[in-house]
């Protein structure tokens, strides 16, 4: 059972509503919803987000497998998410942190996509750029359908938001 969902994400105006903030976006948009969880964007830049995750579930006494971490994903298209129990950050900084700090791969993740990577563009500054005119009206039509995905793989379980949302293209 997710009973902490954490946003990743820079703080500050100079990255609102880059692709690297979407995890905090969206967790920013749910936390006055009635969802009974803790929610927790970060307030330290993305690679050092681990410590306060990790501080946040001592604090609360909650497991790392309890734990939810919603993140941007440039290797899946816009349209798509990947929500896993565990694994490898996949070269992902801030998932990075997270994983050291909690002490294992055992972290629940919803990976929002929000690629495809330009060929020959460095992910690094990829994922710092804002959504382009033509993504961001289809990236306001998917915020609902991602926000239903946290709250699914909360209310009802990873499982159930994993069988309604990973591997198909979201409309």
């Amino acid at each position: 059972m997710i009973k902490l969902v954490v946003g990743l994400g820079n703080p500050g105006k100079k990255y609102d509503g880059t692709r690297h903030n979407i995890g905090r976006r969206l967790v920013e948009s749910l936390r006055a919803s009635p969802i009974a969880v803790s929610w927790l964007v970060t307030d330290s830049y993305m690679n050092e987000s681990g410590i306060e995750v990790a501080r946040a579930s001592k604090y609360k006494n909650i497991a790392s497998e309890e734990v939810l971490v919603v993140l941007d994903e440039f290797q899946l298209p816009l349209r798509k998410v990947s929500i896993l129990y565990k694994g490898s950050d996949g070269g992902h900084n801030g998932l990075k942190s997270v994983l050291e700090h909690l002490g294992t791969q055992n972290v629940p993740r919803l990976r929002i996509g929000i690629g495809p990577l330009p060929e020959h563009d460095d992910p690094a500054n990829f994922v710092l750029e804002r959504f382009s005119n033509a993504e961001r009206p289809v990236l306001e039509q998917l915020m609902p359908k991602f926000e239903e995905a946290i709250a699914l793989s909360v209310e009802k379980g990873l499982d159930a938001a994993m069988n309604k949302y990973n591997g198909i293209l979201l409309a």
